[in-house]
């Protein structure tokens, strides 16, 4: 698994280790004895490997019969320093050029055409999440929550990642949250203030990418559709019921919109397939705040159940009325709408429960060191999905019959009791082909 783990890194990121390098260094050099590449590749080592905190990594280093070896065997002439060293450099390291080594790798996935653009555009899911909370103050700026004379300090991240058919939600990038200057916590403000620096972050990385925005009902308002429109951007966000109540009177009263029943699998990716009658709707040419945009829904019945659940959206995606395709296409834009649900599982919760430790303070005093860890995580993170992706690791995983997670609870213990083989790396470090189901 290690062996894979490399060669995937290998071959859809050779350049990583130099683009780690190109991070701003603010050492002394000649008081150097590690690369700024090294200690960055450590703390991405130890997400990759799942070494959970800096003093387990330190543990392993120092206990581990082959654990400081096997890092250098697979990092070339790499070194395994103490993490204190490592956090001491990403002191002094900025975020930004961090979230640059992000965009790389996201345009290199795009020129290899592992990520895909599905109906014209990229699709990147916008959402929140909280990376850890405090109860003394950091020294920088965090938000904050005052209950029962009690002030709680949180590290919240608003994170984009793009997401495709296969089912990868890769990050591309992301803005702290921070209500600094306001003397309260308000959700909705330090969001859609971290959207706008968060979209022009976006659009400095990719400029010309044609890009689809996936996002919750917060964002229904003219600022956004302002933004993405400025920028040539797609959107499809939530609508809650209720949210835009006047928005119902438009699309009861409008001639232009269509409805149709379509037979769809209710349970995609089971042995047995339950079909269901899903009763679509797509309403053209509404009006929101002064912005032209259109809405659709969807009505999918629960399996054995009279309860319905309803998806409904709106966006500023189009489709002509008389087109051949209308359902097609229709249904489509609702399969698009209805994958923003990747974000939470395929994104935050397995960086959180399946072994990455995303809540772990890794730095107790800093939220912007700790959102720099964040950022490497999402690298680890990129790689770990790919390699679980790829085919040689699918057909273990059916054949042997284990888990995603055991097979990682082995790779930590081949790491710590054998020595890996230098030819394998080597040969991994060849130019190959990797088939990702």
């Amino acid at each position: 698994m290690i062996y894979q783990l490399n060669k995937v890194s290998h071959h859809f990121f050779p350049e990583l280790s130099d683009w780690l390098g190109e991070v701003k260094d603010h050492r002394i050099d000649n008081c150097c004895k590690y690369s700024m590449s090294n200690l960055l590749t450590q703390v991405i080592h130890m997400f990759q490997v799942q070494g959970s905190t800096r003093n387990n990594m330190n543990q392993l280093r120092k206990d581990g019969s082959y654990f400081k070896d096997n890092f250098e065997a697979l990092h070339g002439d790499m070194q395994l320093a103490h993490f204190d060293t490592v956090n001491n450099v990403i002191k002094t390291v900025d975020a930004g050029d961090l979230i640059l080594v992000l965009g790389k790798m996201i345009n290199a996935l795009i020129r290899s055409k592992v990520i895909n653009p599905a109906e014209g555009y990229y699709h990147i899911v916008m959402d929140a999440t909280g990376v850890a909370s405090y109860h003394t103050p950091p020294l920088d700026g965090a938000l904050s929550k005052k209950k029962n004379n009690t002030t709680t300090y949180y590290a919240s991240v608003l994170e984009a990642k793009i997401i495709t058919d296969n089912g990868l939600c890769l990050s591309v990038a992301s803005e702290l949250l921070s209500n600094e200057g306001k003397g309260f916590y308000d959700k909705q403000d330090c969001e859609l203030a971290a959207f706008s620096r968060l979209a022009d972050q976006l659009h400095k990385l990719f400029p010309r990418l044609p890009i689809c925005l996936h996002l919750d009902g917060l964002y229904a308002n003219a600022t956004v559709m302002k933004k993405c429109e400025q920028y040539g951007w797609k959107y499809i966000i939530t609508r809650k019921d209720g949210n835009l109540p006047k928005l119902d009177e438009q699309i009861k009263d409008t001639l232009e919109k269509v409805s149709f029943v379509y037979p769809e699998v209710l349970n995609p990716g089971q042995k047995e397939a339950n079909l269901g009658d899903v009763q679509y709707l797509w309403a053209a040419n509404l009006q929101h705040q002064n912005h032209q945009l259109n809405y659709m829904e969807g009505r999918f019945p629960k399996h054995n159940s009279q309860a319905v659940t309803k998806f409904a959206y709106i966006t500023n995606l189009n489709i002509n009325l008389d087109s051949p395709q209308l359902q097609s296409i229709v249904r489509r834009f609702m399969s698009s709408g209805r994958s923003r649900w990747l974000i939470e599982n395929k994104g935050f919760n397995d960086q959180k429960n399946n072994g990455f430790n995303m809540e772990h303070k890794f730095v107790r005093k800093s939220i912007m060191n700790l959102y720099k860890y964040y950022i490497l995580l999402q690298i680890a993170h990129i790689i770990h999905q790919l390699t679980i992706k790829s085919k040689a690791v699918v057909k273990l995983v059916k054949q042997s019959k284990v888990t995603i997670k055991m097979l990682w609870d082995r790779l930590k213990s081949v790491l710590l009791e054998r020595v890996l083989c230098k030819e394998t790396i080597m040969q991994n470090r060849q130019r190959c082909q990797i088939r990702l189901e």
